[in-house]
């Protein structure tokens, strides 16, 4: 799967003729807080709610605004994470996708990120999530999953987050058991912190609820 893929189809653009107030209209009726300012094919700017808001002259064409220089974009054939990493670090609520020759191909929107990164087996099966704090320096794969293994546990996603500059991270796996005493009284005794346990028996609301440390923990 790639970029490309998650273009929001019949998705709204802008053009250098329409006011200000135009791209507040379609911001509101569809919901999003940015809109792609294009001409023919090409990627001219993302217009943004606060920059209509901040000028003086809404009514005018965009032809005449001063703010036409943000212009973040992916490539079709990025991974999606990639994607997500930039409307994250942005705080973006569409993303533009662009090709190879930089001309412009879609957007993809926040919702549509959101059920990728939802619409996977380690998201969507039960099981549990397990948060260990330790030194970057002790981190071992292949330990962790062999203590997962003499359990008779499979690991089906794991992220791993720096805490700080002294070299301290976070590792999060998510397994696929609920029953997980004798797994972490096997860590334990391997000397392992396990900072936080959850319980991953999953709902459609539940998914919302935990779309945050979703974003928090994942390893980009």
């Amino acid at each position: 799967m790639d970029c490309k893929s998650l273009i929001s189809s019949e998705f709204p653009v802008l053009s250098l003729e329409d006011s200000g107030d135009k791209a507040l209209r379609l911001m509101n009726e569809y919901r999003v807080f940015h809109l792609p300012l294009i001409e023919r094919d090409n990627y001219l700017a993302l217009i943004s709610e606060d920059d209509i808001l901040d000028w003086n002259t809404p009514e005018a064409p965009l032809s005449i605004a001063e703010f036409l220089t943000f212009r973040p974009a992916v490539f079709e054939g990025s991974h999606p994470y990639e994607a997500v990493r930039i409307a994250k670090e942005f705080n973006l609520s569409v993303l533009p996708v662009v090709d190879k020759q930089h001309h412009f191909s879609g957007v993809i929107t926040i919702e549509g990120l959101f059920n990728f990164l939802t619409d996977n087996n380690a998201i969507k099966s039960n099981g549990s999530i397990l948060l260990f704090e330790m030194e970057q320096r002790n981190y071992s794969l292949s330990e962790i999953a062999r203590i997962c293994e003499t359990n008779s546990i499979s690991i089906l996603s794991l992220a791993v987050k720096n805490i700080d500059e002294l070299g301290m991270i976070w590792v999060t796996i998510k397994v696929n058991s609920t029953d997980i005493q004798a797994l972490v009284s096997t860590f334990e005794r391997f000397n392992y912190t396990i900072s936080a346990m959850y319980s991953t028996d999953f709902t459609k609301e539940d998914v919302q609820q935990n779309y945050d440390m979703l974003m928090h923990y994942i390893n980009l």
